[in-house]
């Protein structure tokens, strides 16, 4: 058995949903966000083909590594910061715009003695997400205390809302009223508008009273490959294109019986004589254990559900007692006109989940 999966990626979209969340960003700066190898849709491809994005963001030094390696001129930012010397010494050298979410950060930039270059950086407000974040009580003295270091060239403050998906959660505006609050007047960048933001809240671009001396920055990530950031709203009523179809083919057609049992433990029964098509696709490739029967694909133009448990290289698919498929069909697993929101219900997963989960053995072919 040769045949893989693959998943094409269409240049055309990515533009098209690059442009259209700028659009709608109302002349806010993006980052686009390359961190999980472009949510699993191939860093390298993904950022030869934003040839107008104003930076990249990444969580991962050996992200920012790569990105220079492909000789990226822009500004990467560094969501994960550093936790010592030689971290920071490593995002320098990298010259990322490195985030600062912790006061031990800043006695390390203090005590930094390497100040061979200079070194851009931001701090992460935290306004209620409580992950990552400086308490705004000390927002104040941090930000002098990381001006005041000489070798510091920039300094931009960012927060992250927790529930922005919910366009009618209240805690949305309390977040955005405090960072507000924290950058009015402030004499840099802000940025504080992921995906979900950016397609709920985009006015407030515009219209919100944000008073900095700077750029507005966007940091599109999910959104960009045409996935909905959203609940219960489609990619397609956001103008947004899939820019993946993840395809495989069929590797054998065979006849089972009514009664019989498919695949590991036994899970899926035959309720009639029919045919089964075997899918070179399974969790080895990212296709996910978690998908279940009923889970549907495409092949040749017809839906048909998948049967029994997803395994590490195969899937099965129910054909029906009369198909005309046959050995070395295309498969479409998602993609155009099969979104991987609708594979997700099918499982316990996010969307996010699916498509980071694309291992490195599927191939990325813009």
């Amino acid at each position: 058995m040769t045949s893989s999966p693959h998943a094409l990626l269409n240049r055309d979209a990515i533009e098209h949903n690059f442009n259209h969340l700028k659009r709608i960003s109302n002349g806010a700066k993006v980052m686009c966000a390359v961190k999980g190898n472009a949510y699993g849709h191939g860093i390298t491809e993904i950022v030869n083909s934003l040839e107008n994005t104003d930076g990249f963001v990444v969580a991962r030094l050996s992200e920012a590594r790569l990105l220079r390696k492909m000789k990226v001129k822009l500004p990467i930012t560094l969501l994960g910061g550093f936790i010592d010397v030689g971290e920071l010494a490593q995002a320098i050298d990298l010259q990322c715009d490195i985030v600062i979410y912790n006061l031990k950060q800043i006695d390390i930039l203090e005590s930094f003695t390497e100040k061979k270059l200079t070194a851009s950086f931001w701090l992460k407000i935290e306004t209620g997400m409580n992950r990552l974040g400086i308490h705004p009580k000390d927002a104040s003295s941090s930000i002098s205390r990381i001006t005041s270091i000489a070798w510091v060239h920039k300094l931009g403050l960012m927060t992250h809302l927790s529930d922005a998906e919910d366009k009618f959660n209240v805690k949305n505006s309390t977040q955005l009223e405090n960072f507000r609050k924290i950058t009015d007047n402030f004499s840099g960048d802000i940025s504080f508008a992921n995906s979900a933001v950016i397609a709920n809240y985009h006015h407030i671009m515009k219209d919100f009273d944000w008073n900095n001396r700077g750029e507005i920055w966007v940091r599109p990530g999910i959104a960009l490959y045409g996935i909905s950031p959203l609940k219960d709203i489609s990619a397609e009523h956001l103008k947004l294109k899939p820019v993946m179809n993840f395809i495989s083919k069929l590797v054998a057609v065979k006849a089972i019986s009514r009664g019989e049992t498919v695949g590991y433990n036994s899970t899926w029964t035959a309720d009639q004589d029919t045919f089964l098509g075997i899918i070179s696709a399974g969790y080895g490739d990212g296709y996910s254990k978690s998908l279940n029967s009923g889970t549907p694909v495409i092949i040749n133009k017809r839906r048909v559900p998948l049967v029994g448990l997803v395994s590490m290289d195969l899937i099965s698919v129910d054909l029906g007692p009369n198909p005309k498929d046959k050995i070395g069909d295309e498969v479409l697993l998602w993609g155009e006109g099969l979104t991987i929101e609708e594979v997700a219900d099918y499982s316990n997963l996010t969307t996010y989940s699916l498509a980071t989960g694309i291992s490195a053995r599927v191939r990325r072919i813009i």
